[in-house]
């Protein structure tokens, strides 16, 4: 009986010491991502970020991990110096990804005044 508590007891110390990984660098395409919930077969990869004619344009390469089509729902938060939004709420949008497939999705700021961006995505 006491070896299964004193068991218990170092699982639990085991499970209470397992750190969460460090959040991803200011300044980098994953610190640019919102999953809202869990992101099931879909990876997030490169970006590319320009101003062209005065509006700040994104491309974001996406890797469908698995070999079955899915669903990615997403849209674009347009922020400004202040890190808070300068343009009305965009509308979901949906993009199939076909296994295996690597797409890119490619927005452009709807105002001049938007400096950043935050992507929120989420799949059903």
């Amino acid at each position: 009986m006491r070896i299964k508590i004193f068991g218990l007891m170092g699982f639990a110390l085991l499970v209470g010491c397992v750190t969460p990984p460090p959040p991803p660098a200011p300044g980098s395409a994953a610190s640019k991502v919102v999953a809202m919930g869990t992101l099931k077969n879909v990876e997030i990869g490169a970006m590319r970020v320009a101003r062209e004619n005065g509006f700040l344009t994104v491309k974001a390469a996406l890797s469908n991990t698995s070999s079955s089509n899915t669903t990615l729902y997403y849209r674009f938060a347009w922020l400004g110096n202040d890190g808070f939004p300068v343009a009305d709420e965009e509308t979901w949008k949906s993009q199939t990804l076909y296994g295996s497939q690597t797409s890119f999705l490619a927005s452009i700021a709807p105002v001049p005044r938007a400096t950043d961006f935050r992507i929120e995505v989420k799949t059903p």
